[in-house]
Parts: structure tokens; C-alpha cells; sequence
């Protein structure tokens, strides 16, 4: 694993960031080359998304834990409630926002 790819490797909801791929396309490769650097992008962003997903699906106590930015929004949503599979919506919804276009309900809140 590349050094690029250990700093990319932390768990975190996708982020298909633009800035990024405006870097990769402005670089002075050729075509091919972009193309497959934008390839290789997108591909470790959706792997650290679904790890990211896979870590903490059913477990929002260690999300809790470890992701202090979501305490809040844990507790505004589920409260002292134990429904996992409203919480995994919610969090394959935060995982894959990026794609999916979708607002989550608590940031309208």
C-alpha cells in the first residue's frame, strides 16, 4: 500500500472531494494516465466509505466512541432507542451521501 493510499485508508463517509479530481485533471499526465488516476480516486474513496460503513453498521455505541462530530446527531436521533436498523439507514445514508444526492434528515433539523 502506497503512502497516498495509508493517509486515504482512515474511515470516513465518502467524499468524492472535486478539488481533488480538478488536482488529477490538471496534472500534466497523459489522457490515459488521468483517467486511470481518477479511477484509482474514486475506488479508495468507496472503500474507505464502505469500510467505514462495515465498521459501524450495528454498532452506534462505537461510532459514539469513536467519531465524537456524530454525538450529537446520535443523540438527537436515537436517544437512549436501540433501533439498529434505523440507525444503519441513517448511516449508509451518511457513508454514501456524496452519491446519493440525499440531505439527511437531521442536518435539516
Amino acid at each position: 500500500m502506497s503512502e497516498e493510499d495509508k493517509n486515504e485508508h482512515k474511515l470516513k463517509p465518502l467524499d468524492l472531494n472535486f478539488g481533488e479530481i480538478l488536482k488529477i485533471v490538471e496534472a500534466d499526465f497523459g489522457d490515459y494516465r488521468k483517467a486511470y488516476e481518477i479511477e484509482k480516486y474514486i475506488k479508495r474513496c468507496f472503500r474507505v466509505a464502505c469500510e467505514f460503513y462495515l465498521k459501524y453498521k450495528d454498532e452506534p455505541e462505537l461510532l459514539f466512541e469513536e467519531k465524537r462530530e456524530y454525538r450529537v446527531i446520535l443523540a438527537h436521533l436515537f436517544g437512549d432507542e436501540k433501533d439498529t436498523s434505523r440507525y444503519n439507514e441513517w448511516l449508509f445514508k451518511l457513508a454514501f451521501k456524496s452519491i446519493l444526492d440525499e440531505e439527511l434528515k437531521v442536518y435539516n433539523e
